[in-house]
């Protein structure tokens, strides 16, 4: 059913759009809302914050158990050993818990993309800041926050999916310059330990990730739908400016489509990918993919992926809607889409939100 905007923030009593202190009642609360909305996405709401988290524990898959640094897969994360992925891998993936209640009736699974550097990185999706990783150690992360304005802690907040199981990872380790086995064994691990959350109950299974982290949730989503069992669970799929590799990943090509919206003197666009033929059992399946299409690290061809339309991928792209597959175009530099309350100018903060968190929120809402 689709929940109006009045149902939307009559389930958030405690979370405003601005300061709640500043706020008289419900009525100027609901009137902001559409006031801002109008001057950002016509017709889109303006989603208020939800909750924040603090006090979170990112585990590593496989820890170290000895001084000499020998590693293996914790019991919680057993279903990787399945997947046959290399331990030095699953040692960098960090994966906290949100959510567990006894009932799952729905999955919800979000990650960051790709961390750069020996130090964390803030990300809109999941909502862990920059220093998620200061209190690392051989078996887990702690003291982790995730920030109210984040697509994890709105969703959570909205209660759209009750009894849901909720995971985030900080840390994917989905290394784009590891080998195409490395990086085949470890979506295989991811799927295979979802897998494990899916009971009778499930209804819906939520996934979202930013650049790697997009191709990472689209690729589970991919072998998901390969197993029949789950075709009458829902999947929806949130894809931030995902970025894939030019070897066989989600059938990416080098034929570039270019971002019709993209600035003045860039050349944002995205690797053509027949996505039809990618996914050929489209039953119960939704996917949202957001396409900026910045070059990651310049001169290196690591880029977004774009759907196309027709035989022969066009020169320039255009926003996309299959029913299952939904396409849409914007100007944001890839950092910015994946991290839009901060990234950005803050004169553009909310105008970023809105083409990305927001964007996702509203379709999502839409179908539900």
């Amino acid at each position: 059913m689709k929940k109006s905007l009045f149902s939307l923030l009559a389930c958030l009593p405690l979370i405003c759009v601005a300061s709640c202190a500043e706020m008289d009642s419900m009525d100027e609360t609901d009137m902001d809302v559409v006031e801002q909305s109008s001057a950002l996405i016509p017709g889109q709401p303006v989603y208020p914050s939800g909750n924040a988290m603090s006090g979170l524990v990112a585990k590593r898959v496989a820890k170290k158990v000895n001084f000499w640094g020998k590693k293996e897969i914790v019991p919680e994360f057993s279903a990787f050993n399945v997947s046959g992925a290399d331990l030095g891998v699953l040692h960098n993936v960090r994966i906290a818990q949100v959510a567990n209640p006894s009932v799952h009736k729905n999955v919800i699974f979000m990650t960051a993309g790709q961390k750069q550097s020996s130090s964390g990185h803030a990300n809109g999706v999941t909502g862990q800041a920059a220093d998620w990783d200061k209190n690392c150690g051989d078996v887990q992360c702690t003291g982790i926050s995730l920030d109210e304005r984040s697509m994890a802690m709105k969703l959570k907040s909205y209660n759209w999916f009750p009894n849901a199981w909720f995971a985030v990872a900080t840390d994917n380790n989905f290394d784009y310059t590891m080998s195409s086995s490395k990086r085949s064994h470890l979506v295989q691990g991811f799927v295979s330990w979802i897998k494990t959350k899916i009971t009778s109950d499930t209804e819906n299974i939520v996934l979202a990730g930013s650049s790697r982290g997009g191709c990472l949730v689209t690729l589970i989503a991919q072998e998901l739908r390969k197993t029949h069992t789950y075709d009458h669970i829902n999947i929806y799929v949130s894809s931030y400016d995902g970025v894939c590799v030019k070897d066989g990943e989600l059938g990416v090509t080098t034929t570039k489509i270019n971002n019709p919206v993209r600035p003045s003197g860039t050349y944002y666009g995205g690797w053509a990918v027949n996505m039809t033929s990618q996914f050929p059992n489209h039953q119960n399946l939704h996917i949202y993919h957001l396409s900026g299409g910045q070059e990651v690290v310049p001169a290196s061809g690591v880029r977004t992926f774009s759907a196309y339309e027709g035989t022969n991928p066009p020169n320039t792209g255009a926003d996309i809607d299959w029913d299952w597959y939904k396409q849409t175009w914007v100007p944001w530099k890839h950092k910015e889409i994946g991290n839009p309350f901060t990234q950005p100018a803050q004169n553009q903060q909310a105008q970023a939100v809105a083409d990305t968190i927001d964007a996702q929120l509203y379709w999502l809402q839409n179908l539900i």
